[in-house]
């Protein structure tokens, strides 16, 4: 069976299961990171939220908070992990260590399948000279405990309880060199990963909630 395309690039599933906005915003992501980050570094990670047993343990106020928190969940996420690269590039530098300049670019989808919560699938671009690999979840510095740090003070939760709401699917790491010979492929290959990004299928509309979002510029 011959596979969907846009604009030349494969998709996952066909043109018409896809908002086609969306992936045009997906390959904008992509372009913007590129043109300030010849090498770039994508991670596909999903976040997820605290169960209802979390809810249930608020007090009125705190959850009234925490729900108000939720309508920009993706925002807070992007401006903590950003302030925490810029600490991280601070401490680097007083250690005399290089810390190449870094703007982090996302893409996300809101989604709610056979799970009993919603959750949200990204992508994030990193300058490749700055971060290679995510590394792990205690070691202070890595994208790992970073992108873990971010979720947990987007969500206004302890570390503790948001422990298992940070997940790194298999094959999460993507890496994009303009100058490389194999860029065509590398860019191709992470189109097609992120494309899942603009299903229909599993978006939550009408409930007062962005679906989907990606970086400006």
């Amino acid at each position: 069976m011959k596979k969907s395309t846009y604009n030349g690039l494969l998709i996952q599933g066909t043109l018409k299961e896809n908002e086609e906005g969306y992936l045009e915003q997906l390959i904008e992501t992509m372009n913007y990171s590129l043109e300030e980050h010849p090498r770039t570094y994508a991670i596909r990670v999903d976040l997820r939220l605290p169960s209802h047993g979390f809810l249930d343990d608020l007090t009125r106020d705190e959850a009234v908070s925490y729900s108000i928190r939720r309508t920009k969940l993706m925002s807070r996420f992007k401006e903590s992990l950003s302030e925490k690269i810029k600490a991280q590039g601070m401490r680097r530098k007083k250690m005399g260590k290089r810390a190449a300049p870094c703007k982090v670019r996302y893409a996300w989808a809101r989604e709610q399948d056979t799970s009993m919560h919603e959750h949200y699938h990204l992508v994030l671009l990193f300058n490749k000279d700055r971060f290679f690999t995510i590394g792990r979840y205690k070691q202070r510095d890595s994208l790992a405990s970073l992108i873990t740090g971010a979720w947990t003070s987007a969500l206004g939760c302890s570390e503790e309880e948001a422990l298992g709401l940070v997940h790194f699917p298999i094959n999460h790491s993507y890496y994009i060199e303009k100058n490389s010979e194999h860029f065509v492929d590398q860019y191709s290959d992470l189109f097609y990963r992120i494309s899942y990004l603009a299903k229909k299928r599993t978006k939550r509309y009408g409930e007062g909630h962005r679906c989907f979002g990606c970086s400006t510029r």
